[in-house]
């Protein structure tokens, strides 16, 4: 059995543990979350400007099957919904980023330190965007570009 949603959008609580590695399989879009935050995290590593082009273009191609997803799954909304600026591809990978670098924040500088707390916090603020977001396209007051 698949863990809560909203609507047919996973939470933000599903998204991190997709990005963390842990019950995202059973999920499309959870599984491109979690290889969104993979590349994130390899992409951190890299100097060469040709490896990072390519996670960047693997990175594209999962944001558009988020959104080709979004576009099968999410039923479109009212036409007077208010229209989203971003795609929740788009979103997601922000997110996904944000994750990466608040962990790698921990490991570099350790959990206390303020560099540290600013990424968290960072995160914790695209967390709640992206719960204010799919509470919104599953009550159709938002629409996402492309519905």
């Amino acid at each position: 059995m698949s863990a809560p949603t909203v609507g047919a959008l996973p939470t933000a609580p599903q998204l991190l543990c997709a990005f963390q590695g842990r019950r995202y399989e059973d999920r499309e879009l959870l599984r491109s979350a979690h290889a969104l935050a993979e590349l994130h995290a390899r992409r951190a590593e890299l100097a060469d400007v040709r490896l990072v082009a390519e996670i960047d273009c693997r990175r594209t191609e999962l944001v558009d099957d988020i959104d080709e997803w979004i576009a099968h799954e999410v039923p479109a909304h009212r036409p007077d919904a208010a229209l989203h600026t971003e795609t929740l591809g788009a979103v997601v990978d922000r997110m996904a980023r944000s994750w990466a670098d608040a962990n790698q924040a921990i490991d570099s500088d350790g959990a206390r330190s303020g560099l540290t707390h600013k990424y968290w916090y960072r995160l914790a603020e695209l967390v709640d965007g992206y719960t204010d977001l799919v509470t919104d396209v599953a009550d159709g007051r938002r629409r996402l570009p492309g519905q």
